[in-house]
This record gives structure tokens, sequence and C-alpha cells, in this order.
């Protein structure tokens, strides 16, 4: 009885979790799926071929699945936007939304389509910016229909925009990190698109991470080269402390909590260059630094704590797992690469993390203390920089033009 009531809840679990926005719940990538440890081609459910290409990453609710595309991210002349509903079941297209927006200066790396949508209940929000301008849309999940729409004015930038907006207990925020003055963190209300809050913050050198919660949903954690680490209460936009000059290098990762409202932080540039911070005391006041870790850590993919582990996931491959309350190492590997998504992981510690290869390989290793390479499983696809989404128990996964839903 106990074993059945055990599996129930699981069941429950599974099918409850809804993953949201960029990295699943608050940013974290934790998550809980029916995947067996070696993939073979029969635990794919099905894969579409999008109408468009990019990097954004699929976010999910119920039986629903919203990814952004474009119809080339290589012609500036053709760079116009889209949000794609497909069925998580069947992987049908549900309906197809499209937005003219223009062309703008990116990198090569980056696409016309980058920032994640985010959901709720009723809507999907979609954030489309640009040097021409910038627009915030909401439309409904049941048809596409636009529900409200938000135009934020040009947003410059020498890589293009990357950060994604997400949706919290009836309010849409955005953070727009740009390279020169007019950058902005705004709290929508998510039923009409009305600003509750609006911050101005420095401009000069983008930031992509996306902002998280912590201490119980009470702050609103932003980050940024310019303005450093930021708490703010998320009902009224009011500071609540700040960490300027944190770092001087490009803060492309998602700030991420730990369970005890320690923030791992992180920036870089380039293929070498990383650093990372680890900050406690946010619960109380103003966070410091608990310890640095330099070197071994990477730019581009957001790091993952999974109960009291952190695990680093560079560009190249070098994955490190340290003790998150106190900086011990407990090993460092070298995961072939390249990467540009960043870690998930299903089943917490002891489970497996997550990651797909610049080259459409999904790999797997143990979220353990001790290293395991577990799986590498080619997706056939030639660019994938997109981070996986969990959701009804099935892991669905982006590349460059495709969407695949893998697992029971």
């Amino acid at each position: 009885m106990k074993l059945l009531f055990a599996s129930l809840l699981l069941a429950l679990t599974v099918n409850a979790q809804e993953w949201t926005r960029f990295r699943g719940p608050n940013g974290s990538g934790l998550g809980t799926a029916s995947l067996p440890a070696q993939l073979t081609e029969k635990d794919i459910n099905w894969t579409l071929t999008l109408p468009g290409t990019g990097h954004s990453s699929p976010v999910v609710w119920g039986d629903r699945v919203f990814v952004t595309c474009t119809p080339d991210a290589r012609q500036a002349e053709l760079a116009k936007r889209s949000v794609v509903c497909v069925d998580a079941k069947t992987g049908k297209m549900l309906w197809f939304r499209e937005y003219a927006t223009g062309g703008y200066r990116k990198h090569a790396d980056n696409s016309f389509a980058s920032p994640s949508c985010t959901v709720d209940a009723d809507r999907v929000y979609a954030w489309f910016a640009g040097a021409d301008g910038s627009q915030l849309v909401a439309l409904s999940q049941a048809d596409g229909k636009e529900v409200w729409k938000r135009d934020l004015g040009p947003f410059k930038s020498q890589h293009g925009p990357g950060a994604s907006p997400i949706a919290e207990k009836g309010v849409v925020y955005l953070q727009s990190s740009q390279d020169e003055p007019g950058s902005f963190i705004e709290a929508f209300d998510s039923a009409s698109g009305k600003t509750l809050w609006k911050n101005e913050i420095k401009g000069g050198q983008h930031a992509i991470s996306t902002p998280c919660f912590a201490v119980k949903g009470s702050q609103l954690i932003s980050l940024s080269t310019d303005n450093g680490l930021l708490g703010l209460d998320p009902t009224t936009g009011k500071q609540l402390w700040s960490v300027p000059d944190l770092f001087k290098l490009r803060c492309v990762a998602s700030p991420v909590v730990t369970s005890d409202n320690w923030i791992v932080v992180q920036c870089g540039q380039g293929q070498a260059a990383s650093e990372i911070k680890v900050m406690k005391g946010a619960a109380e006041s103003k966070p410091e630094t608990a310890y640095e870790v330099v070197r071994i850590g990477g730019y581009v993919p957001t790091p993952i704590v999974v109960g009291d582990l952190l695990f680093l996931w560079k560009e190249n491959g070098t994955v490190t797992c340290l003790r998150a309350a106190t900086n011990e190492q407990l090993w460092s590997e070298r995961v072939e690469g390249p990467y540009y998504a960043s870690p998930i992981c299903i089943g917490g510690k002891g489970g497996r993390l997550y990651n797909l290869t610049r080259s459409g390989e999904l790999v797997s290793i143990a979220a353990a203390e001790k290293f395991e390479l577990i799986q590498r499983f080619p997706l056939n696809e030639k660019e994938s920089h997109a981070t996986p989404a969990v959701s009804g128990g099935r892991m669905f996964v982006r590349t460059f033009s495709r969407l695949i839903s893998i697992g029971k």
C-alpha cells in the first residue's frame, strides 16, 4: 500500500509540474521526468520541424509547449518573430502567431529568436526586441489571439537580445539591459499589460541574465554588469539591497538561488574568461560573497544547484562539482562539447544532469559526488543552443529547427 501511495504521489507531482520560464521553476533547472538512463529512438514520442529557426528554450503549461522562431535567423531583412504553440501529446502545431520586427546587429552565434517565452494558466508572453523598437506581447493560450501588446522603445546591443520575461502570480517581469541608456526592469499586470512599476537601471554593457526570486518569493533578484546584484521588492519595485561593482565582465548566465537563499552569479568573456561568486545572506540583508570560483566556471551556461552540490558547466565541456556551502571541489571532468545550453537535472541528487551540445547531442551525467558519463544521445541536428524543458513526465528539446518530445 505504501509503495502504491508513493507511486501515485510521484505521478501527481510529475503531471502537476509546469515549466513556465527559461530553465523551469524559478530558473532552477530542476525537474521530474520518466526517462530511462539509456535513451533509444523508441523513447522519442514525436519530432516537429518548426516553421522557422532559433535558440529560445521551450516553455510548457499542461499539454501545450511554446517556442519562438524566426523565418531565417541569418537574414536580417527577414527578421520576423513568431510564437508557436504545439500539442505536447501529439507534436501537432496548434497555432502560430507572427510579428514583423525588422533586423538588427547581433552576434554571429545569436539568433533573431533567442529570448524564451513565459507562460501562465491563461496566456503566453513573448518579448521581441530590436534597435527599431521592442514589444512585449501577451497571447491567449487557447488560440494565439493577441490579448495586449506594449511597445517598450528601442533595444540597442552589440550582441542582440537574449534575456527572457518571467510570469509569476499575475505579474510579468522583464529585465531589458542594453549597451546604451534606456535599460530598465519593469513589472506588468499579466491580464492587462498595465505597468505596475518600472525601475530605470544603468546601461553600458548588455546583460542577458534572466531574474529569479529568493526568500520565498519576497525578493526579485537581478544581475547585470553595470548594476551588479539587486534585490527588489517584486510588488513595488523598491530596492531592498544592492551589491554594485560585482563583476567587470559580461553577465550572460542567470542567477541561481539555493534552498538556503545563497545566490550563485556568473560572468565571463570570450572563450576562457569566467568568474563565479556565491553570495550568502540575502534572507537577512545585503548578501556578501561567501567564496569565488575562477577559471573552471563557464560564461554562457547557467550553473545548477542540486541538493548540496553546485555544478558548473563550461562552454568547452569542462564540468565541475563543488559542495555549494563550502567550495570543496569534488571533481572536474571534460564532457566533450561545445555548449551554449544550460544544464537541467532530473531526479535531484543522485539523478541525472542533461545538457545539449551545440552539435545536437543530448548528454547525460550523474548528478552525484562522483563523476559518471551516462550517455551521449545524438539528435541529428547540426546546431542547438536551447536549454531543454521538463513537464508532464517528458523532456522537450528544441534544436535549431526542430522540437522533440522524449520520455513516457
